[in-house]
């Protein structure tokens, strides 16, 4: 830090620099919990489009089916009458099979899902605690510092105040400046971050408690399976975003030091 900065500079640089220590510590605390939430909301993601993709391929081969015992039925028509009578018992047992399969993929899904938006719910829910607190330290990084960099850049400027504080003084004012504006724009970038991850994970989860009060259709399921996907890969991307805000924060508390 420079070493006799006027009081109301070096106050805010011990508050900027104090908070930081605490968003590091935080940050540190929480991230094996972040990241294990990151990755569970990935996996069910790519589960749902598995279930999804087996549920297709059992009605895409129960449909398959019946096209071909109408196929058979029609052939039938030109056999003799017992040839045609064990054509056609065979070709409905077929059906029924694949009937029951279909049935049983859907049921499959179904219990699937419901369990998934129970979990993804509560996944949510801890993720956005998480970053609350984290966003809370966040603003109040950026704020400080941004009132550090507009006091410091008011004792630069004028001509008066540079020949009261000294030329040496002057250019370690400079210096603090470049690091704290450095400072300023990342904490705006990552409380933007920050809160756009919350508005998408609340989306997410008030779009599954509007599911609970209705019977989702394939649409519904299909935009739940998407939701799921743009939040897990958002909160992901916030992990990330954080470990970038804690080595800035390193990276200006060693120059302070």
């Amino acid at each position: 830090m420079p070493k006799q900065l006027p009081p109301h500079s070096s106050g805010l640089v011990n508050k900027l620099c104090e908070t930081g220590r605490l968003f590091i510590e935080q940050y540190e605390s929480k991230k094996p919990r972040m990241q294990a939430i990151a990755d569970e909301l990935v996996g069910i993601s790519n589960n749902s489009k598995g279930v999804q993709n087996t549920t297709n391929t059992y009605r895409l081969g129960a449909a398959l089916e019946v096209l071909g015992v109408v196929t058979v039925g029609l052939a039938a028509a030109f056999l003799p009458a017992p040839v045609k009578l064990a054509l056609c018992l065979a070709g409905g047992m077929v059906a029924v099979c694949w009937a029951g399969t279909v049935v049983a993929a859907n049921a499959t899904k179904a219990a699937t899902e419901i369990l998934s938006r129970d979990r993804v719910k509560d996944l949510g829910k801890e993720f956005m605690e998480i970053i609350e607190l984290l966003k809370g330290l966040l603003v109040d990084i950026k704020t400080v510092s941004e009132e550090l960099e507009e006091k410091s850049s008011s004792l630069i400027t004028p001509t008066r105040n540079q020949a009261k504080i000294g030329l040496m003084k002057t250019e370690e004012l400079q210096q603090l400046l470049k690091q704290t504006a450095t400072l300023s724009e990342k904490s705006r970038k990552v409380v933007d971050w920050t809160l756009n991850t919350l508005r998408q994970v609340k989306k997410l989860l008030d779009f599954i408690i509007t599911l609970t009060r209705i019977t989702p259709t394939a649409d519904d399921d299909e935009k739940l399976r998407d939701f799921i996907t743009h939040s897990a890969l958002r909160c992901e991307k916030t992990v990330l975003e954080f470990a970038r805000m804690r080595n800035t924060l390193r990276d200006y508390l060693e120059k302070q030091a």
